[in-house]
């Protein structure tokens, strides 16, 4: 190694890693790297929007504007809790798997439990935040979320316990 060929070190962000990460990551040069994590940065801000778009329209269907709405809502908090991940927002994620789980084995004609759903869409647009993933209060949001959701589904006798963590 010379003055004239200085080595660079290029590392890949953390999102990338998880993305790519293992084996297949020892085929990537660094050119590829930088494009890899550049194409990562500039997908944020549409994703961001549309997962944006998506709790809207989750809580329109929630509010009854909408015909077919257990559907959409269960289909939009899929769609969002698989893009949480790529646009760092773990908790909005941990969110949508909340209305994906209470949701689940249900009909199409189902209606949801107003109080439970709506104190689930708060707390996704609260993850929505830049910093909530860091924030101690979303966290505790998300978790009496889940209890709520447990114990709903407990009320509808979709559950037959609860346990306790």
């Amino acid at each position: 190694m010379s003055v004239e060929n200085p080595v660079e070190l290029i590392a890949p962000s953390f999102r990338l890693q998880r993305k790519i990460g293992g084996p297949a990551s020892r085929m990537l040069t660094p050119e590829a790297y930088r494009k890899a994590n550049a194409a990562l940065e500039e997908i944020i801000p549409p994703i961001d929007e549309e997962v944006r778009r998506l709790l809207q329209e989750l809580q329109e269907a929630l509010q009854g504007k909408v015909h077919g709405g257990r559907d959409i809502m269960w289909n939009n908090a899929h769609e969002i809790r698989g893009m949480a991940g790529t646009v760092r927002k773990i908790t909005l994620g941990q969110a949508a798997n909340l209305i994906c789980h209470y949701l689940n084995d249900t009909a199409s004609d189902f209606l949801p439990d107003q109080g439970v759903m709506q104190t689930i869409v708060v707390v996704a647009m609260q993850a929505l935040r830049e910093e909530a993933d860091t924030d101690p209060m979303i966290k505790v949001m998300v978790q009496d979320g889940a209890r709520a959701v447990l114990a709903q589904r407990h009320r509808e006798g979709r559950d037959q316990a609860i346990t306790k963590h």
